[in-house]
Formats: C-alpha cells, structure tokens, sequence
C-alpha cells in the first residue's frame, strides 16, 4: 500500500493534494516536436499534481507517498508495475524476467537485462540487488528503513556475486503474493548500491562484502544516507547521487512548484516517447482552469462536485470518471492519546462519524451510486468481497450506521464527555468539507475535538504520531500482501520503524491472522481469513473506512495514450508513451 497514507503497496494518501504555490504560464518548449526513433513527436507533456515532491526513495517509511511514486514511476523501474485500466500486475520485460521455478520451496528466478544499466553506466546488477533485499526484507533489524516487508522476511539472502544479474527468491514458508514481490517501478523498487556505497565511504567490494555478511556497523553511514539522503530539502540532490534506472532522468526542480524529466539517453529498452514530461505542482481547486488554459495537460486531483461539473462540461477536454483502490479512513493513535486504551471511546467515535452523510454529501454528486466502505482491504470489484461484508458484518451493523445518542451515552459511561481529540488531516477541499462534518456530529455526541487540515500532515504529523484521530487515504492493489504492514505489530512506533502501521496498533490475533493469509494459495480460504481480519478490524475498532474514492482524469485531446488506472501508480504508470497528436 502507497500511503494515500508499506508498502504495503498501498502508497498514504497523499493522494489529495496540497499545494503551495500553483504554477503558472508555460514551458519554453510549447509541446510540439519533431519525430522521435520511437515514433511519436517528442516535446513537453505536462501533468498537473496536488502534492509536491519530496523525495528520490520512497521505499522508506517516511518518504511511500502516491506523489514521490507518480513522478518516479518510470525514473527507477523494476520488473513489474501496476498498470493498465484494471489496475493489474504488468511485467517490465525491459527490465528483466521472472518465473516461478519450484512450488516447494517456493523458488522465483529473476534476470535483469544484460544490457539494464544507471543512467551513469554503472551496471545494474548484484550490489543492488542484495541492497534491495536487505532494505525489504528487514535482516539488519531496522537498520534500512522499509514500509513493509511483505513476504521478503521468509527469503534467503540471494546468492550473487559482483556483476551478477541473476539471482533466486527461496522462501521459507509459502508466499501467496510471490508474483508482487521482486523489486517493481516506484516503491519496491532497487535503489543504486554505488551511490549508497560511495556516501556510506565504502567501496563497491566492501560494499557488497558488509551486506553479504550482514555487518550493521560497516553499513552504517551509508544506511544513513539510504533513509535520509534522498530527501527533497529545497534542491534536487547533486545530479550524481540520482541516477536513473528507467526511461527518464530527473532534470530539474524548481521547489513546490515542478519537477521535470528528460528522456534518459542510456536506457536499453523502448526509449519514452515525449522529450520531456513536466509535473507541476499546482492546487487541486486550481487543476481545471490550468488545463483549459494550457498550462498543463493531464490532471488526476479528488474530484469535488464543482470540480467533475466542470471537467464533464467542457468540450475541449477529454475525461475519464471510476472508482479507484484508494480509500479515505480514520486511524487512531494507540500509541498515545484517549484512543489508546480504549476500546469504548473509539467506539463512541465510530458511532457519531456520518459516513453516510459524507457519501452523499461528497461522492454520490460524482459518483451517484457511490456507497459506504465497509471492508478496508477489498474493493468491491475484487473476489472476496461479499465474503468480508457477509463475515464482518455483525460488527458493521453495530457501529458502521451513525447513532450520536449512543456515542454520546458511552461517553457518560466512561465519564469522558468532553475528552479532547486532535484530529488531523491532509489540506484540501474534500477534506476540510469531511472534517467538518464529523467534527461537527462528534461535538454533538460529547467529544472536544480541534480538527487540524495541513500542507505538511504526511511530513510530520502522521509519521510523529501527533494526532488522536487521522484523516487520509490508502491507495491500493489487488493483491493482498500490499496491506500486511498495516495492521501488523511494529517493533518502533517511530517515523522510521512503524512502516504503514501509523496508528501503532498491536494485537497477536491479526499477527497470526496476516501471517496466515500470506502463506494461503487457495482462493476461498484466503478470501475467509480475509473476512476474519476484518471482522476484527471492526471489534477492536482499528480504523474506520468511509469511501472509495472516485477517480477523474481529464485531458487535452492532443495528448496520446493516457490511460486511467485505478491503483496506486495512477495515470503515470504508462508516462513513458505519452505523445502528442
């Protein structure tokens, strides 16, 4: 799970979108172009993002935002994506191969591509892939931060020499999801070990020497530098610590404002299409009147009713609404805070949330036959789906209606009327209405609440854990590791330590449940341990799921190959063959 809030692949919600500064005017190159070896007609395609981006790995706790993913997506590549208008698996055969070798152990052989090389020169090969697998699979105890491991834990260490591109996952108990792990486009995917090695003051060989031997204090600057040094702190970082591994190269910056790629001359495979993609940051409110003006010319933002009347009403813009994995949910803090302890309040809290009223009040306009989420991790196009209503539905019953009444009697219950709550949330449009409202019905039912909406809720106050009550998004996948991290037992509830588990929740049943699914090939099983979750979900009152989010992409006509994606790599999956008519 990205976060529209480890990845799970879910990467949190930041899908929703904050803004700063809009960009306005145009680019030197007005888009248009000559013929290109691939085809199409080069020049600038420009898409428009709510959020800014932040960070050159956001395979870190910290730094798995859809943003950092959109504009990464075909700058650091791996072996598969989420793609196509389903949302589904897509192999990278660019990038290499992989296959199912052995059903016991559970054996995946992957190649990379002879020819796959840095955007440097440097070759693509084993020193990243035992980086990679010590980041995700956790060996080092934390010392590479990761949003999940996701199956990878129960794999040996590859065995690799230098200059390999050959390598086996061996797993150690049976992995349903095998054919999602391996490194992916985006926030799975290889870092480049030589940059890691050079700023940890390691050569290459003692490099990959301390990652085979597992030796935590030679790799410790550059660990260091793996969490931190990518950030995104005003300025691109040198030019030399970023290297490529896809079809475009990051090239420029200009803060909160955009981010630009230019085609990466030493990618072995199917050259991009476009010379050059622009993605600006510019406010979701502001998206549509910089499309129908030029400024650029894709947009994905969380469609308001006035915003999709707009988009649906103009002629000279094509459009595309459906509903995506990405969810919006309340979390709670269990770390600290009045939810902690619980179980009453955070029921209470269930209770006067109007999950109805924000369906209708802010989905339905867009999407009219829009309902209620009542499971997190099944979309309801997904098999399992009934099965999870059918098993957690009880609970559902009990606490998924609103009843400000009730809330407010278990309030005097447990002689809390009154108890103060921060709750936060990401800034814009859709989430300043929501919070309202349920600040609004929580109020009536006894609650003290200070609602909070901030540009830089997914930079600090999520991942430090100052909230009681969280407002985001999850964007998700059809495949069920994506959201184990999310509701398993972290050993730090820190920004580096809690992967996709914000709320720090712990509970030895759904460990077992999460381990018990992962390891499950059989479909009706694993869709029963699946309804177990959440049913246990609800009972313990983890979080609260309130919609699906509706997607809209809107376009300029002349731009070719734009193709919605309900997953959590959004309409850039495919950005490499943007082109121009």
């Amino acid at each position: 799970m990205t976060r529209i809030g480890t990845t799970s692949r879910l990467v949190a919600a930041m899908l929703g979108g904050v803004l700063v500064l809009s960009a306005c005017g145009g680019d030197d190159d007005d888009g248009s172009g000559e013929e290109n070896e691939n085809g199409g007609s080069g020049g600038t395609v420009t898409y428009g993002m709510a959020q800014p981006f932040q960070s050159f790995n956001n395979t870190t706790a910290s730094a798995n935002t859809v943003a950092n993913g959109q504009v990464l997506e075909n700058v650091t590549s791996g072996f598969w994506t989420f793609g196509n208008e389903d949302g589904q698996l897509v192999p990278d055969t660019d990038f290499g191969t992989f296959e199912q070798t052995s059903d016991d152990p559970l054996t995946v052989d992957y190649t990379i591509n002879d020819a796959a090389v840095w955007s440097d020169g440097e070759s693509i090969d084993c020193d990243d892939i035992l980086l990679w697998w010590s980041a995700q699979s956790g060996a080092m105890d934390g010392l590479f931060s990761a949003i999940g491991t996701d199956g990878v834990e129960d794999t040996a260490m590859p065995d690799c020499q230098a200059g390999g591109k050959a390598f086996q996952l061996v797993y150690s108990t049976p992995f349903a999801d095998w054919q999602f792990n391996g490194p992916s486009h985006g926030n799975t995917t290889m870092m480049p070990a030589h940059v890691v090695a050079e700023q940890g003051g390691l050569s290459p060989e003692e490099f990959l020497a301390a990652l085979q031997e597992g030796d935590g204090a030679a790799l410790q600057e550059a660990a260091t530098f793996y969490n931190e040094g990518w950030a995104i702190d005003g300025a691109l970082p040198d030019p030399a610590l970023i290297p490529s591994s896809g079809p475009y190269v990051i090239t420029g910056f200009e803060p909160e404002q955009s981010v630009t790629l230019t085609r990466n001359e030493n990618y072995w495979g199917e050259p991009g299409t476009a010379d050059t993609i622009v993605i600006r940051t510019i406010a979701e409110e502001e998206q549509v009147a910089a499309l129908q003006n030029g400024e650029v010319d894709i947009i994905e933002p969380q469609p308001t009713v006035d915003m999709a009347n707009q988009i649906t009403g103009a002629s000279t813009i094509e459009s595309q609404v459906a509903e995506e994995y990405t969810y919006e949910h309340l979390d709670f803090n269990f770390n600290e805070g009045p939810f902690a302890d619980s179980l009453p309040l955070r029921q209470a809290w269930a209770l006067c949330t109007p999950r109805e009223t924000l369906v209708q009040n802010l989905i339905q306009p867009v999407v009219p036959d829009a309902t209620t989420k009542d499971v997190r991790n099944v979309a309801p196009w997904d098999p399992g789906y009934e099965v999870s209503i059918e098993t957690a539905g009880d609970a559902i019953a009990e606490f998924g209606q609103q009843d400000i009444e009730r809330a407010r009697q278990i309030l005097e219950e447990e002689n809390a009327v009154g108890t103060q709550v921060t709750f936060s949330t990401l800034d814009n449009q859709r989430r300043n209405d929501a919070g309202q409202l349920i600040t609004a019905a929580c109020e009536e039912a006894g609650f003290d609440v200070e609602f909070t909406a901030e540009l830089d809720f997914f930079d600090s106050r999520l991942p430090e854990n100052r909230f009681d009550v969280a407002m985001f998004a999850w964007s998700g996948s059809p495949d069920r590791s994506g959201w184990n991290s999310t509701y398993r037992t972290v050993g730090e509830c820190s920004p580096t330590g809690k992967g996709n588990n914000n709320g720090c929740y712990s509970s030895e049943e759904m460990d077992a449940l999460l381990d018990e699914v992962l390891v499950t090939s059989d479909m009706e099983e694993a869709d029963r341990i699946t309804g177990e979750i959440e049913a246990l979900l609800w009972e313990d009152m983890v979080t609260i799921p309130l919609y699906q989010h509706p997607g809209i992409t809107a376009w300029n006509p002349d731009v070719q190959n734009v193709v919605p994606n309900p997953s959590q790599n959004g309409i850039t999956w495919n950005a490499d063959s943007w082109s121009r008519s």
